[in-house]
């Protein structure tokens, strides 16, 4: 099935034609209609489902129509009664043909009914429509009679089952035999298909390639014999790459030049104009300096690339004309002279002006360079604080929104300002992405990371917590964000503590307590953590284990996580860690107070095993404590593991729930110092053991 539009934006063509797929796919699934294969392709103007060795029909089934009760059914000769000659009549039958079944509620006459499969053909016909109209598209739009919605209008509409045309119909459009070649190249040349071989054939010799990984391939060796024809590198650019992918049927790249003149402009401002005004690559020479050439891949061939680069050339001079107006304009107004424009722009209508939003960054950054005891760090750390969003009223960051942060770093180099504070402002929106590095500096780190958790913060007091896949205000990325600066950087901060902080800048606009606050934000907080760790190779228990005690800083956790994984497999700690799920176990089931701890009486021990268990315990849990206060996580773990002879001794030959109520809470008691113990480094009973 080929759906033929007018162009569709390449944003949204991969997510539609894998919905399109999924639902095509669910239609033969759920009529049972056997398939070998499924596969979905894409190009600016069309939609395109291919189902390899689907079955003709469904398969005949049995069905069981239930009649009258036996009871009535017959008479006392055997005979049937009116019940049985209805029912059969009913179902166009003999009653010999009748047969009996038991049920819940007794004996029943039933027919076996014999119900042919229907057609693929017919289900196909019937379903289709249903399958397309139940897109789930962004922005689509009505466009004749019927007011059908969809990305774009619909032109034309290609369904073949068996080589014969399935009749569906959308938007006044009905199903054919026929495609459309490249609208340019092919000058829309119409062919006639009967199979999907000969349809992408016949649409190859028209110049278009409906499968975007060959379109990838060709774009990516075409932009590479160009680079190298310039002298020069490509600019790396994936999103890029992944967009001009879906722009073209046929592409091919041409090669175009600009005046060497605007490469007085900063490189991240060329290469932003070119890549999202018009999806151009940029190339550098061997020394890394931008080249005055740009490569724009086009949905043409090469044989008209000298017009194609002549309209290129001409658009881009005009856009870089701006951008080095804007440029020259935003630098007559100094950064610090922005900050009161601030005040006229909102940053959440619950959480008032982008100037309130920087009091706080500049409170929570002083708070976090006083808790990493660097005051070295609180001049350089302030100034980028406070200036780090003035140049969202710059008429730059208006034009290109994603180069803000690293406009505010340009500007405040070229005024004059400070290169680490530059530095702070440029990389305080970092990480973005997955694939985007940390803040280069600890002044960037400290001012990202306070931007990022007065976004949090903010959020959660407001009770706008992501709920299932949707997170309009990107707070996962956020969470994500804070979390990999903090263990790359290595940075020994808590996060509820920092939280508070935040809470209290932004507690005149909330909804929730600090403490429901609290709550959400740890809880959404430690399930990125997991996500983050599993990512790192950790298993699902190793991580449980830790954030079950140690969460809040994740530099600790992260810590711990590396010894358990590194001691888990030892013969002690396997032993152990089920030694721990059944003290956890015993303790439960004896609502036993964990402040029982604190009133062990050695005096009334009553075996060997209780004293020696108690001595040892009380020496580990000193030696955990100091352990971790100097980061040997090894050998805090080493520590536990080292008491299991005792632990198996104690469960060898102690009975705990003993009979004397004295004796029992004793030793209820000395498992609870022992379980507090062990909590201080990781809840080992999440582990799984062999």
């Amino acid at each position: 099935m080929e759906i033929g539009c007018e162009e569709i934006p390449a944003r949204f063509l991969l997510a539609a034609s894998q919905q399109l797929k999924q639902n095509i796919q669910r239609v033969l699934t759920d009529h049972s209609l056997g398939f070998e294969e499924i596969d979905a392709y894409s190009t600016p103007r069309r939609l395109i489902v291919h189902a390899s060795g689907v079955a003709a029909s469904q398969r005949a089934r049995s069905q069981v129509i239930t009649g009258p009760p036996m009871a009535i059914a017959f008479d006392r000769d055997g005979r049937p009664a009116a019940a049985a000659l209805g029912f059969a009549r009913k179902n166009q039958v003999e009653v010999e043909a009748l047969s009996q079944v038991e049920t819940k509620k007794g004996s029943y006459l039933a027919y076996r009914k014999q119900v042919p499969g229907r057609g693929a053909k017919d289900i196909l016909a019937e379903e289709i429509p249903n399958a397309i109209k139940g897109l789930d598209l962004p922005k689509s739009m009505r466009w004749e009679a019927s007011r059908f919605l969809f990305l774009r209008p619909i032109r034309w509409i290609l369904c073949l089952f068996g080589g014969e045309v399935v009749p569906v119909q959308l938007a006044s459009v009905r199903a054919a035999d026929r495609t459309y070649g490249h609208r340019i190249l092919a000058g829309n040349r119409e062919a006639v298909v009967t199979k999907f071989a000969d349809y992408r054939q016949k649409l190859r010799e028209a110049d278009v390639e409906i499968d975007s990984m060959k379109r990838l391939g060709t774009i990516q060796a075409g932009l590479a014999a160009a680079a190298q024809g310039q002298g020069g590198h490509l600019v790396e650019d994936r999103r890029l790459l992944q967009a001009v992918a879906h722009l073209s049927e046929h592409p091919s790249v041409v090669c175009g030049d600009f005046d060497p003149e605007f490469l007085n402009l900063p490189a991240e401002v060329l290469i932003t104009v070119m890549r999202e005004h018009q999806k151009y690559f940029s190339l550098r020479d061997r020394q890394g300096k931008l080249l005055p050439k740009f490569l724009a891949v086009v949905d043409s061939d090469e044989a008209y690339s000298p017009q194609v680069q002549a309209g290129h050339e001409r658009v881009l001079r005009a856009r870089l004309s701006d951008a080095a107006f804007f440029w020259e304009s935003d630098l007559k107004i100094s950064l610090q002279d922005r900050m009161g424009l601030l005040k006229k722009i909102t940053y959440q209508r619950n959480l008032g002006t982008l100037y309130d939003k920087t009091l706080r960054i500049k409170a929570l950054s002083k708070f976090m360079v006083e808790g990493l005891q660097q005051p070295g760090l609180l001049a350089p750390v302030r100034q980028a604080a406070e200036l780090c969003k003035t140049d969202l009223t710059t008429e730059m960051v208006r034009e290109f929104s994603n180069l803000q942060g690293i406009m505010g770093g340009l500007y405040g180099r070229a005024q004059g300002i400070e290169a680490g504070v530059s530095e702070a402002i440029y990389d305080h929106y970092l990480p973005v992405a997955s694939e985007d590095g940390v803040p280069r500096g600890l002044a960037g780190a400290v001012v990202a990371m306070a931007d990022k958790l007065d976004t949090l913060a903010g959020a959660f007091c407001l009770g706008l917590a992501p709920t299932g896949s949707r997170d309009p205000l990107g707070l996962r990325r956020q969470a994500m964000g804070l979390l990999r600066i903090l263990l790359v950087k290595e940075l020994d901060l808590s996060c509820q503590g920092m939280l508070s902080k935040a809470y209290e800048g932004v507690c005149s606009f909330a909804d929730r307590s600090l403490e429901e606050t609290s709550r959400t934000f740890g809880n959404f907080l430690k399930d990125r953590m997991r996500f983050l760790y599993r990512e790192q190779g950790f298993r699902y228990d190793e991580i449980n284990a830790v954030l079950e005690v140690c969460w809040d800083n994740p530099v600790e956790s992260r810590k711990r996580l590396a010894a358990i994984a590194g001691m888990r497999e030892s013969a002690d700690f396997q032993s152990l860690a089920t030694s721990f799920k059944r003290i956890k176990n015993i303790l439960l089931k004896a609502e036993v107070d964990p402040q029982a701890a604190f009133a062990i009486d050695p005096a009334r021990f009553a075996t060997p095993e209780e004293h020696l268990l108690h001595r040892q315990v009380v020496t580990a849990d000193q030696g955990i404590s100091g352990a971790l206060r100097e980061g040997r996580h090894e050998a805090a773990l080493g520590m536990m593991a080292s008491l299991r002879p005792a632990v198996d001794s104690f469960f060898d030959r102690v009975l705990v729930m003993d009979e004397d109520p004295g004796l029992r809470r004793n030793r209820l008691a000395l498992l609870t110092f022992l379980l507090q113990t062990f909590l201080k480094v990781a809840d080992v009973s999440e582990m799984v053991t062999a």
